[in-house]
């Protein structure tokens, strides 16, 4: 007769090694400190508005044929504007007098219809061919207008004369020396100098300039001693004022 074997009697399950510590119950948990509160970014300054280099809008050349090679150009002044408008630019300088806008085959009456449909401001610095704006100091008075009012303020500008290389370039040269652009001379290195002579920090400043200019726009820029002269005098005249303040 086959024996059935009794199941062993249950035994409970053995109790922990630790017992609960009851006093946590009543403890207060902490909650995490907030954050410091991020204080705000300060508003960065408005970055500067470009200044382009063109040749003069509407022009018409060369409308008979081609000379020494050269084709002719007709270029209609409204389309010109809307396309510079579109650029975002406000303000145009225009570095001709009636005379020579008239050449070209755009009016001054034209010229001006246009830009005030294209909503352009324009600031007329006319100078002949080949030459400078007048004395440092009246020109300095106009361009730091247009930096304070366009420039300054993100606006962009742009400054023609008739193939936008020569007079423009020189308008630019300064509007970058003005800014610092293409650096400035440490205070204390300026010697002295005789009548007529060029110091050597003067001309690498001007040298400095026309590299930038010429990389930018044409190796063409800047055309003449006459505007080398002038880029001269002009960087003087700066130093003389910072002196004077």
């Amino acid at each position: 007769m086959l024996a059935v074997q009794q199941p062993p009697s249950f035994q409970p399950w053995p109790q922990p090694l630790q017992q609960p510590d009851h006093a946590l119950e009543n403890r207060t948990v902490q909650q995490p400190s907030r954050p410091p509160p991020i204080a705000p970014t300060p508003p960065s300054p408005p970055a500067l508005g470009n200044l382009f280099l063109s040749s003069c809008p509407g022009k018409k050349v060369r409308l008979e044929g081609p000379v020494k090679g050269r084709g002719g150009i007709c270029r209609d002044v409204e389309a010109d504007f809307a396309r510079i408008a579109a650029l975002g630019v406000c303000c145009v300088v225009c570095c001709l007098d009636d005379e020579e806008l008239a050449l070209l085959g755009v009016p001054w009456p034209s010229y001006a219809a246009a830009a005030r449909e294209a909503r352009l401001d324009v600031l007329r610095l006319p100078m002949p061919e080949g030459l400078a704006p007048g004395a440092p100091q009246t020109f300095d008075e106009l361009l730091s207008a247009l930096l304070e009012r366009y420039t300054l303020r993100g606006v962009h500008v742009l400054v023609h004369c008739r193939g936008g290389v020569g007079r423009a370039g020189l308008v630019g040269c300064c509007w970058a020396l003005r800014l610092g652009l293409c650096g400035w001379i440490p205070a204390g290195v300026y010697a002295s100098r005789r009548e007529g002579e060029v110091r050597a920090e003067t001309l690498g400043l001007v040298e400095r300039a026309i590299g930038v200019m010429r990389r930018r726009r044409s190796l063409k820029a800047i055309e003449t001693y006459e505007q080398v002269r002038f880029l001269v005098e002009y960087v003087e005249f700066l130093r003389s004022k910072e002196g004077e303040a």
